[in-house]
C-alpha cells in the first residue's frame, strides 16, 4: 500500500471509465495517493462539460466508453490545459489515431507504481503553469 508522500496530494483527477470494478479500483488507488476523484464518468458526451465545470488537474480517459472512443473530446481538454492520460486494455499506441499516440497512456490492469509515475509525470509537472481558474460568481 503506497502512501501519499509526493506532489499528487490534493490533485483533482477526472476519471472516465465505464467498467465499475475498474473505476472503483482506480479511484481507490488515486485516493491513496491523496488525489480527489471527479467521476467516474462513463459517457463521452459528459466529459467536456464536467471538465469545464470542475477544472481538474488531470484526466484519466478510458479509450472506449460504452462503445465510443474518447478521441473527439481530447482537443477540448487540451484547450482547457488539462493533461490527459489514456487508459486502455491495449498498450499498443499504433491502435490510436496518429494525433494522439504521443499522449501518456497506461495499460489495464493498472499497476499502482506505474499509475503514480504517470500521474506525477503528466499532471504535477504542469501544475504551476496552468492558468488560474476563472472567478466564481457570488450568489
Amino acid at each position: 500500500m503506497l502512501q501519499s508522500v509526493d506532489g499528487l496530494a490534493n490533485l483533482r483527477i477526472l476519471v472516465a471509465e465505464d467498467e465499475s470494478l475498474i473505476a472503483l479500483n482506480l479511484e481507490a488507488m488515486l485516493e491513496q495517493f491523496g488525489c480527489t476523484v471527479i467521476g467516474p464518468v462513463a459517457d463521452v458526451d459528459r466529459i467536456v462539460a464536467i471538465a469545464e465545470a470542475e477544472r481538474p488537474d488531470g484526466a484519466l480517459l478510458d479509450v472506449n466508453l460504452r462503445g465510443r472512443q474518447v478521441f473527439d473530446v481530447i482537443p477540448a481538454l487540451t484547450a482547457l490545459n488539462i493533461p490527459v492520460v489514456l487508459t486502455s486494455g491495449y498498450d499498443d499506441a499504433t491502435l490510436f489515431p496518429a494525433a494522439f499516440r504521443a499522449l501518456a497512456r497506461i495499460a489495464k490492469p493498472f499497476d499502482e507504481r506505474e499509475l503514480r509515475r504517470i500521474c506525477l509525470r503528466t499532471m504535477v509537472r504542469d501544475r504551476g503553469r496552468r492558468p488560474p481558474e476563472p472567478p466564481q460568481a457570488i450568489a
